[in-house]
């Protein structure tokens, strides 16, 4: 589910998403959604002042990956000085950790750095689940696609993928109990489809994917 919002401060306890739940780190939210959440930040930063934010991102983003639970940041920057808008998108493997991200000292701190450097709300929106596959950064306002075409893009490409995996690790795992095996298949799967295959695979159906975007 993605969750939408904008404003021009960024207090601690406005700062989380609205799917997060209290539940003392069980990585569940309030709506019951487990799993990798992203947040995508946009910035619009004051002409002549790039530079500056370009160190604000250097030291936001070292400060994100110290965290638990981080997973990784992608920076989508304006195509000309004009345009001037920064979009940042963070990943954290449960709510909970995204929230502790959101919620910390060190998080405000760096906030209130950017803010001589910028101009008007911060914008963000909060993904999770699947739509962490199909919601495009570059494109922040856009919906995900629909339930059924992720669930096929999602099989169409984790199909062939595990086949891969298991027909490379057979050789090597043979000896190993079945669970054991599984365990270390899934371990290469899953990191392979994240940041390596769905990001592709998402760009080149881009079309069919957001056919009004």
């Amino acid at each position: 589910m993605s969750h939408q919002d904008a404003k021009g401060q960024d207090g601690p306890d406005r700062d989380r998403p609205e799917s997060a739940g209290r539940d003392g780190g069980s990585g569940a939210s309030a709506d019951g959604t487990r799993g990798p959440v992203t947040t995508v930040v946009t910035r619009r930063v004051k002409p002549g002042h790039e530079q500056f934010y370009e160190l604000f991102l250097e030291g936001i983003i070292t400060a994100a990956t110290r965290f638990p639970g981080h997973l990784g940041v992608e920076v989508f920057r304006p195509e000309s000085a004009s345009a001037g808008e920064y979009r940042v998108v963070y990943r954290f493997d449960t709510a909970d950790h995204l929230r502790a991200w959101l919620d910390s000292a060190e998080h405000a701190s760096w906030l209130e750095r950017a803010e001589p450097h910028v101009t008007g709300p911060i914008r963000r929106q909060y993904l999770t689940g699947l739509e962490t596959w199909f919601t495009d950064p570059a494109r922040p306002g856009t919906a995900p696609p629909p339930p059924y075409k992720m669930a096929l893009v999602t099989w169409i490409t984790i199909f062939p993928l595990i086949t891969l995996v298991v027909v490379i690790l057979n050789p090597l795992l043979n000896g190993l109990p079945l669970v054991l095996r599984l365990a270390v298949t899934t371990a290469v799967t899953v990191p392979l489809m994240t940041w390596v295959v769905m990001p592709r695979v998402t760009r080149l159906l881009r079309g069919w994917l957001h056919p009004h975007s």
